[in-house]
This record gives C-alpha cells, structure tokens and sequence, in this order.
C-alpha cells in the first residue's frame, strides 16, 4: 500500500528514545542532515516505513515532504540522503548551501527571481547537469531535472547516509556514511531494483533528485514506530466532576460493527439508539492494539480513556468518560481539531466492553481478510512480523473466558 496522504503527529507527545537504524522512515528531527540532495523514488509502502535495519540495502531512507492544498498532509519519498556539508567539492558546496537563503526571502524575490537566482547557483556546483523541475514551487523540498553528467559528479564528489541514530523526540546522528558509488543513472537504478525489486506491475519506479533543506514531516504512527504512538490517552477534561446525569436517562442500546474492506482498509461502525459513525481503519495506521488496549480499560473501569484513529486524511476521536455511577458511561466519538461530534451518548460500562470483545472475536474469526490487510508484510522468512490476526486473537483480554 503506498502512502500519499495523513496528518502527522502535530502534539508533541513523543517520548525520547535513541533508534539505531540503517534504513525506513527517519522520524527525528533533520538538523544535522539539511540541507541535503536526496536521491529518491515518490511514494513509499508500509515495509518502507516501519524498516529499521537491513544488510541488504543500507541506506533507504524515508523521508516526508509535507503538502498543501485541499488535503494537506504528508508525502513520503524514499531514498538516498547526500549532506551538502560533506561534499567534497568546496565551490560546489559552497554554491549549493546559498540556496536555502535564496528560497527563504520572502521580502526581495519573486518566485520567478528566486527560480533564476536558484538556478544560478545549480549551475556553479553542476555546470548545466541540473535543473529546477517544471512548476516546482521551492519550498524548502523540490524535485530537478538531471543531466546526463550529474551521476559522474555526485560520484566524484559526495558521499550518502548509511547510519544513523534517531530520536522521534529529538535530533537525528549520523553515525555512518559512504561513497556515492554510481557514476551513472542506469548503474544507480540496477542497484536499487535489483536489491528491491520492480513493483506490482513489473516496472522499476524512476529516482529523483530532490533539493531538501526544510518542509518535512514523518507519519507518526503505530505501524512506523510501535512505541512513539500515543496510544491511550487520558483526556484532559473530566466533566462528571462538575455534572451528574439527567435523571430517568436511559442507557443507549450500543452496536459496533466491524466491516472488510479491500486494499488495507476495514471500516468500524459504532451505533447508539438510532445513531451511527462510521471510521475508516486504515492497515497504514493500525489501530488493533490500541482499539483492544482501549476496550480492556473501559471493561476495567479505568477511566476517562481515549483513542485517535487516523484515517489517512482525517482523524477520529473515540472518548469514554466516567459519570458518578461507575456501571455508565459516556461514550464520544469527535474529529480531531474541529468540534464536530459523531456521536455521543450514555450507555453501559460493561455492555460497550462486552459488545467491542465479541464483535472483535467475530471479525478476526470469520470477516478478516489478512490478503487485504497483512500484504506483502511475511514476504521476508527473517521479518519477525505478526500476521494481525493472530496478534489479536490472543491477545490476554479477548482469550479471557467471561
């Protein structure tokens, strides 16, 4: 599944932790890395971005550029980081390190200005082997044209990241580095496909020169870093500390409803009295764990509680509250910033756990389509991955015997 679109994590929450990683999405921050050319493919699949050590391929690492218009979010690349502090060739690396000056002047240049000015010194570092791409709007990570001698020159000259440590919580260490081997595009696209392999139609995705010196983001999320997702929440506000419940207010008949859909996509229907929301889960953003994690404390009475689910594009907000009867609860389903309400009602405690358990317990017996779901993820015999279905069903809270 290739990503193009989602939010990225925008709260700060992550906790520090040094990840030694030799490939996969690089979460940390990327000051000791910018500005930089990076030499990759558009688009990246869930294996890109939940990698973190290879033998095969060091050094393939994604990287997000962040995207505007109507679904602003994140667009990964995935590829080869070449530091402009390490070139070797100083009237090169001195004309290339002005550019994220030209691009920043918001007060003296046009576009049309900046794309000359910026043009000017492509061509001190490269004499005429790269160009702006058409319509590129140089905001901090664009994409050039190749010549026919850039390869020889960044052979001659630069060298690629093969290690680093990285620190969602923190800044990136590059603790490992190597020639940049190819003196040609073609050698440069044998390389990488024969170790990756051509995609589902046989084709071998093209590479890009890429300028990066800022406008990246990562897609924060249980899939790319298992520990660093937020997971369960406690909300901020409690407003049973200040309100009771209408009384006479009866509890709202809940039904979920798990749906399979095709190419990583489920979908999770929660419905109170004659109210339903629909959230589209998405395999991209796994929510299994946390879904089962969250369902465990409401049946525990640990509460208030939350989850985020992010949809690829939006993100739904599943809260439940403790009133002064411990047996009821509030159940809310909102998106994240904006103040729209999906749903919202008191029900049971232990109806809404039971009704997640059972409806959990059904999906992965006899709906789950792990070909729509798990794909391409057991391919390698040393991935230590776990097929879904079975990380869910034997989980402790679902075996449980009621």
């Amino acid at each position: 599944m290739t990503l193009a679109w989602s939010k990225s994590d925008e709260q700060g929450r992550l906790p520090a932790r040094e990840i030694p990683r030799n490939c996969g999405q690089l979460l940390g921050r990327l000051d000791a890395l910018l500005p930089f050319l990076y030499i990759a493919q558009y688009g990246a699949s869930g294996r890109d971005l939940r990698a973190r050590m290879t033998d095969i391929v060091p050094g393939l690492f994604a990287v997000g550029a962040r995207t505007s218009g109507d679904r602003p979010g994140i667009a990964p690349r995935v590829g080869l980081i070449l530091p402009l502090r390490l070139c070797r060739d100083e009237k090169a690396r001195a004309a290339l390190q002005e550019i994220p000056v030209l691009i920043g002047d918001q007060e003296h240049l046009t576009l049309s200005d900046k794309r000359r000015a910026v043009q000017a010194k492509l061509h001190e570092a490269f004499r005429g082997d790269l160009m702006i791409a058409d319509k590129e709007s140089l905001d901090g990570f664009f994409a050039f044209k190749p010549g026919p001698g850039l390869f020889r020159r960044l052979h001659e000259s630069f060298d690629y990241v093969t290690e680093v440590i990285d620190n969602p919580a923190g800044i990136i260490r590059v603790t490992g580095m190597a020639r940049f081997h190819w003196s040609t595009y073609g050698e440069l696209m044998e390389w990488y496909h024969d170790q990756r392999g051509s995609d589902r139609l046989g084709a071998w995705s093209a590479l890009t020169p890429f300028f990066v010196s800022g406008n990246t983001g990562a897609l924060h999320s249980y899939s790319t870093d298992r520990w660093a997702r937020a997971g369960l929440i406690t909300p901020a506000g409690e407003p049973f500390k200040w309100f009771v419940i209408r009384p006479g207010l009866p509890d709202a008949r809940i039904s979920i409803q798990l749906e399979m859909q095709e190419y990583g996509w489920a979908k999770l229907h929660l419905t109170l009295d004659a109210v339903t929301a629909t959230i589209y889960l998405s395999d991209v953003f796994d929510p299994f764990n946390e879904l089962i994690a969250w369902g465990r404390e409401i049946d525990e009475g640990d509460l208030p509680v939350q989850i985020e689910i992010d949809e690829e594009g939006q993100e739904a907000v599943l809260t439940v509250l403790r009133p002064e009867n411990p047996e009821r609860v509030l159940l809310r389903v909102t998106r994240k910033y904006s103040d729209e309400v999906l749903l919202e009602g008191i029900t049971a405690r232990a109806t809404l756990a039971a009704a997640l358990k059972a409806e959990l317990r059904r999906f992965f017996t006899t709906e789950f389509d792990p070909e729509h779901w798990d794909m391409g993820r057991d391919d390698d015999p040393e991935d230590d991955y776990i097929q879904t279905k079975d990380r869910v069903l034997n989980h402790a809270w679902l075996a449980q015997e009621e």
